[in-house]
C-alpha cells in the first residue's frame, strides 16, 4: 500500500499529507493558490513552468505572512498583492470557510 505524499507546512513546520495543505505558487514573483484537482498535487496548465511551490494549512497562512516564510519557501522576494483574497482562496481550496485564526 502506498503512503500518501507528505509536505511540510511553511506556517507551522509540521509534515502532513499533501491533501491537507494548499499549494501556493509564485509565477513572476506574485503568490497565488495553485489549481488542484481531487487527490492531485499539481494539476495546473502551467505546471511545467511555475517552479517552486510552497505548502501551507489555510489556518497557518497568516503566520506564514508574519514570519517571512513566503520568501524563504520560494527562495526569492515575492509579492502578495492582496492578503485577504489569498486567505479566502486558500480556505475555499480546502472547502473551509474564510474565517481566519491569527492575524
Amino acid at each position: 500500500m502506498r503512503r500518501p505524499i507528505e509536505r511540510t507546512c511553511i506556517g507551522c513546520r509540521t509534515a502532513c499529507p499533501a491533501g491537507d495543505l494548499v499549494c501556493l505558487i509564485a509565477p513572476e514573483g506574485r503568490v497565488r493558490v495553485a489549481h488542484r484537482g481531487p487527490g492531485q498535487a499539481l494539476a495546473d496548465e502551467t505546471a511545467a513552468k511555475r517552479g517552486r511551490g510552497a505548502w501551507v494549512h489555510p489556518r497557518c497562512l497568516a503566520a506564514a505572512f508574519k514570519s517571512g516564510a513566503m520568501g524563504r519557501a520560494f527562495r526569492r522576494q515575492v509579492e502578495v498583492p492582496d492578503r485577504e483574497t489569498l486567505l479566502a482562496q486558500a480556505h475555499t481550496a480546502r472547502g473551509r470557510s474564510t474565517d481566519v485564526q491569527g492575524d
